[in-house]
């Protein structure tokens, strides 16, 4: 009797055991080729980065060029905008007072 529970007991185990060993053997394999799908992803994000990087720099020079005072000046000295730029005389100035609340605004051509 204890002979027959010992069969019973190797020939559940046996099976089992292939069971076992299948499902391991597929797992680690689904393990190692999500890693490898996430190591495709992150790289291609790297890149992504390096060249969104690039691409912020690069307009940040053009920022500073567009916005640089010599970039100003040669454009007023050269009056290509418009006819170029002009410093207003005295009499041409018009002065605005800043109102309280919901006044009207107070224009002047001299200097309260």
């Amino acid at each position: 009797m204890i002979c027959r529970r010992e069969n019973r007991l190797i020939y559940l185990l046996k099976p089992i055991s292939v069971v076992l060993l299948l499902f391991s053997i597929f797992s680690i394999v689904w393990l190692r080729s999500s890693f490898v799908s996430l190591e495709y992803r992150i790289s291609s994000l790297e890149k992504k980065k390096t060249v969104l990087m690039r691409d912020m720099k690069m307009l940040a020079a053009d920022r500073a060029n567009l916005m640089s005072v010599e970039r100003f000046e040669k454009v007023a000295n050269n009056g290509t905008v418009n006819g170029g730029f002009a410093f207003p005389d005295r009499v041409k100035v018009v002065h605005v007072k800043k109102a309280k609340d919901k006044e009207s605004y107070m224009a002047a051509f001299n200097k309260k």
